[in-house]
């Protein structure tokens, strides 16, 4: 059975969020070919309309109703681990790196002299971080709870993924991808985030979902090869398994699959 929503997590209007997130958005997709390219000082291969990673941290305030409430919404996002709960923490810092390295060995060797760019990692890690905190600030702590509630962890990802892929199309173009690889990366975004529903429905909160995000970015962009068909692939199989370790250990009565 699927755990009771609280009165203000089950009422917030996630239609009204993606809206929000898309209009925030529509902002850097305007300004994204107006800017300099953030590639140049601290960001691979990004377009500037990436730094929209903002969006859904904003709307959710918005949205939180007052102070009260970004308050409740804060204090919800980041419970505190527990030590049962330490093998999923694990799993959201291991995981994608492993699909990334999986898709790196299916795809080939790459461009001639690439080289996976260690020197970086540190920095990459602390800019992935704040943005991917920003990010799940949104899509995890305010959206995920009551879609995982009505839904289940299967079709709140869907739902929620096919939105933040929607949300990152217009950035793909910008980067000069081609139609087959934005279709491959979509596929991809939708599983990931199937992913990361499972994530906080393990009971990681808005942590777990965090971790693997930025994992993910910094994996990909240290990676000297990257096939986004896949990758889907890959993430898609991640998410049975993660969903099916989910199905044989969750507590009775918790968010449902």
């Amino acid at each position: 059975m699927a755990a009771r929503p609280s009165a203000g997590e089950a009422n917030r209007p996630i239609g009204l969020f993606a809206a929000l997130v898309f209009a925030f958005g529509a902002v850097f997709y305007v300004l994204g070919p107006l800017l300099d390219d953030p590639s140049r000082t601290v960001l691979p291969r990004l377009p500037a309309s990436a730094l929209m990673f903002v969006c859904p941290a904003i709307a959710a305030a918005v949205l939180a109703g007052g102070r009260e409430g970004v308050r409740a919404w804060l204090r919800g996002a980041w419970p505190r681990p527990r030590a049962a709960g330490t093998p999923w923490y694990v799993v959201s810092v291991a995981l994608m790196p492993l699909v990334v390295a999986v898709t790196a060995m299916a795809a080939g060797t790459g461009p001639s002299g690439a080289m996976i760019a260690w020197g970086a990692v540190p920095g990459l890690i602390a800019i992935f971080l704040i943005s991917a905190a920003a990010e799940e600030l949104g899509w995890s702590a305010y959206a995920t709870g009551p879609l995982l509630r009505r839904l289940g962890a299967l079709r709140a990802g869907a739902v929620l993924g096919v939105i933040w892929a929607a949300w990152h199309v217009v950035p793909y173009i910008q980067q000069g991808h081609g139609p087959g690889w934005v279709v491959g990366q979509c596929v991809f975004t939708i599983g990931f985030r199937i992913v990361l529903v499972h994530l906080y429905a393990a009971g990681t909160g808005a942590t777990g979902p965090t971790l693997a995000h930025a994992a993910y970015n910094v994996s990909w962009s240290v990676s000297p090869v990257y096939d986004p068909a896949i990758a889907a692939a890959c993430v898609l199989a991640a998410a049975i398994a993660i969903g099916t370790a989910r199905s044989l250990i969750a507590p009775a009565g918790g968010p449902g699959l």
